[in-house]
């Protein structure tokens, strides 16, 4: 009978262990530990990465940020909003400071305004690792964490001017995203966060890509040919 109650008290704990928030940004895609978000640019809206904290569990919950490290920068140009706005944060505090946190009801998502923003920029990789996790009323950490990487990734940049004799019929697409190349190319999707969730083969021509599957949301789409060079666009589908 003891070992019986032992086991299942270790269920219970192991249960209370689990992270009871997700993070999602504006589009509803969610995010989970360790999750990447890559941008190519800077200092201008296009870098602000907008995200929602919801409460999934059935218990009002109290939420943190950390800032747990940096590379390439200090965070001298990062803003960091969550309930209040902090500039030129520092590495190793925490968001909101002191003994406050962010609450959110059973079912509750945070309000709009909370993001990310970086000002930084330069021919390197900059990156911000966040540590996202909960905490109980005595400020003790709880639960499982999650961590983002906010990147700042120039090899992404828009590249309009390149060699490549290529158009597309609109950058605003809904299922189809029409290409006329003088070769053939590769064509690589990329979503916001710097994954590829589409590779494929362009033939020369004039051709229709499918690319129905893919949720609605900004895109770079980067085209290289054989001898290496290559375009980059963005797209937008909606």
């Amino acid at each position: 009978m003891k070992k019986n109650l032992l086991l299942a008290c270790l269920f219970l704990t192991a249960l209370t262990m689990n992270a009871q928030f997700t993070i999602t940004d504006v589009n509803g895609d969610e995010y989970d530990d360790g999750d990447v978000i890559s941008f190519a640019t800077f200092n201008d809206a296009a870098a602000n990465f907008d995200f929602f904290v919801t409460n999934t569990g059935d218990d009002v919950i109290r939420t943190r940020i950390l800032f747990e490290s940096a590379e390439n920068a200090d965070g001298s140009g990062l803003e960091l909003c969550y309930g209040l706005c902090y500039t030129g944060i520092t590495i190793g505090n925490v968001y909101p400071p002191g003994d406050d946190s962010i609450d959110i009801a059973p079912g509750a998502s945070t309000g709009q305004g909370n993001h990310i923003y970086n000002a930084v920029g330069g021919d390197q990789v900059i990156s911000y690792v966040f540590k996202f996790y909960e905490v109980d009323e005595a400020g003790n950490e709880i639960g499982e964490s999650k961590r983002l990487t906010y990147e700042y990734n120039p090899a992404l940049g828009i590249n309009e001017n390149s060699k490549l004799d290529l158009t597309l019929a609109s950058t605003v697409i809904s299922n189809y995203l029409t290409v006329t190349s003088a070769e053939d190319l590769m064509m690589n999707v990329y979503d916001m966060r710097g994954a590829i969730v589409k590779t494929t083969k362009i033939g020369a021509g004039r051709q229709d890509v499918n690319l129905s599957n893919l949720s609605s949301q900004v895109y770079l789409v980067s085209f290289k040919n054989e001898a290496g060079a290559s375009k980059t666009v963005k797209v937008i589908k909606n």
